[in-house]
C-alpha cells in the first residue's frame, strides 16, 4: 500500500477511536449507559478480497452466536 494509502487509513481508525471515546465521555457526563459491542481477536476467517461474500456471511454468523447467548457488553472502551 502506499504511502498516502496508509495515512488516510491510519487517520480513519484514530478517528474512530476518537469518536468513541468522545461518546464514552458524554455518556458518562450525562449519566447514560454506555454498551459497546466489537469484533473480537477470536474471530478469525482470511479475507480474499474488498467485498467477499464468505467473509460476510461468516463475520454475520459470529456476531449472530455472540447476540444469541446475550452478548456481554463491554461498558467502556478500554474494557
Amino acid at each position: 500500500m502506499s504511502i498516502g494509502g496508509r495515512t488516510i487509513s491510519t487517520l480513519i481508525q484514530t478517528q474512530g477511536i476518537s469518536d468513541l471515546d468522545r461518546i464514552y465521555r458524554i455518556a458518562q457526563q450525562d449519566g447514560a449507559d454506555f454498551n459497546l459491542a466489537y469484533i473480537g481477536a477470536d474471530f478469525i476467517c482470511p479475507r480474499n478480497q474488498k467485498f467477499d461474500g464468505e467473509y460476510m456471511k461468516r463475520l454475520f454468523d459470529y456476531a449472530y452466536q455472540l447476540s444469541a447467548k446475550g452478548y456481554p457488553w463491554h461498558k467502556s472502551p478500554n474494557a
